[in-house]
């Protein structure tokens, strides 16, 4: 192969990436930083992970965003695998954190509940995927609150 030919392979493979798909955590909108609300909640969110504490000693975990999915309106889902929690949430399981109309300083955040107000969980990623989607925030989600300020 010729020294032209090879620098022409290297820089489509560089600017194409091995044709390889993005990893959605990668290319999804995350609104990170530290958010809190009026009653003690907190959602701590980093482009890799978030901590979530509500503030009234029912429910609290530490995990890894595993997916996102954006939705229209500056609003979408992470889905997170759970890597500990002290009550609420089972470890190596998957949630949704759903958020809805995203600022720099305000955004309402909400964990996917069930009718009884128990935390959704899945036991894997591809459960997760299907079950955490904007089609599902209607029954996923039963109040915004106030929201989160940062």
């Amino acid at each position: 192969m010729s020294l032209i030919a090879m620098f022409c392979l290297s820089t489509a493979l560089l600017f194409t990436g091995c044709n390889t798909e993005p990893d959605p955590v990668d290319t999804a909108f995350i609104p990170a930083g530290e958010w809190a609300d009026s009653f003690g909640g907190s959602y701590t969110i980093t482009n890799t992970g978030v901590t979530f504490d509500d503030g009234f000693g029912y429910g609290d975990f530490t995990g890894t965003i595993s997916g996102v999915s954006d939705f229209s309106a500056n609003s979408g889902v992470l889905i997170i695998k759970i890597t500990s929690s002290t009550v609420g949430y089972t470890v190596d399981k998957f949630t949704g954190v759903y958020y809805k109309d995203y600022t720099a300083s305000h955004v309402f955040l909400a964990n996917a509940i069930d009718e009884s107000y128990a935390p959704i969980e899945k036991n894997t990623f591809d459960e997760a995927k299907n079950t955490f989607t904007v089609d599902n925030v209607g029954t996923h989600v039963t109040y915004w609150g106030t929201g989160y300020n940062k």
